[in-house]
């Protein structure tokens, strides 16, 4: 590993645990339920800081670890710390030793190809003819929402379903009609933003209710 993106890895992880364990002092306002997260979160980090000091590559979900404690350097576009040139570098080598799920790569190629606004709409079907290939019936591998409804990528609960009926006709007439199924489920705030705006209310109330806001 280059040693420049060891010793970044190592400053982001040292400095959200510092950042952790402020938090869970005695004194702290932190709940016990975050403090405990975050007791069994700095101890992750240890375990990957060891693993740096054995030369060990981290493993898969411990890469989204160092990526999840660089965001903040990332974003940090003054440098008021420092290191934000050394987290674009350890953001792009992160890019090069992540893997990719199926949804993931398609987004990435997505939103790199909506950049041009050249490109032509055969490269879009091509694109989502090789998803379908990947993924027969259309089935996707992991359910987009968790058991209470919310969307697993944004945490909203706003979706729109297409219900499929089923029609029973003999000859031009209408027999029976049997209630559809969901077919497809899509989270509103992803894949519809222009039209969140009018169903935003509906994760603000929830959010209140919750205590989040």
């Amino acid at each position: 590993m280059n040693p420049a993106i060891k010793n970044q890895i190592r400053f982001v992880l040292e400095d959200d645990n510092e950042l952790m364990l402020a938090a869970i002092d005695p004194d702290s306002d932190l709940d016990p339920k975050n403090k405990k997260l975050n007791r069994e979160l700095i101890e992750r980090h240890e375990i990957i800081l060891a693993k740096l000091d054995r030369d060990e590559m981290p493993s898969q979900q411990e890469l989204q670890l160092i990526r999840d404690a660089n965001e903040i350097h990332l974003n940090d576009t003054a440098n008021l710390n420092g290191h934000h040139k050394q987290a674009i570098r350890l953001d792009r080598w992160l890019d090069s030793v992540m893997e990719l799920s199926r949804d993931e790569a398609m987004q990435i190629l997505e939103r790199w190809l909506d950049r041009n606004a050249r490109t032509p709409a055969r490269v879009y079907r091509a694109l989502h003819t090789l998803w379908e290939e990947a993924t027969p019936d259309d089935v996707a591998a992991k359910s987009a929402f968790d058991h209470e409804g919310r969307c697993r990528k944004c945490g909203s609960r706003v979706s729109f379903a297409d219900v499929t009926d089923t029609v029973l006709f003999v000859g031009d007439e209408i027999i029976k009609r049997y209630d559809g199924d969901i077919t497809n489920r899509n989270c509103v705030k992803c894949t519809c933003p222009e039209q969140y705006s009018d169903y935003e209310n509906y994760d603000e109330g929830d959010a209140k209710r919750r205590g989040v806001i």
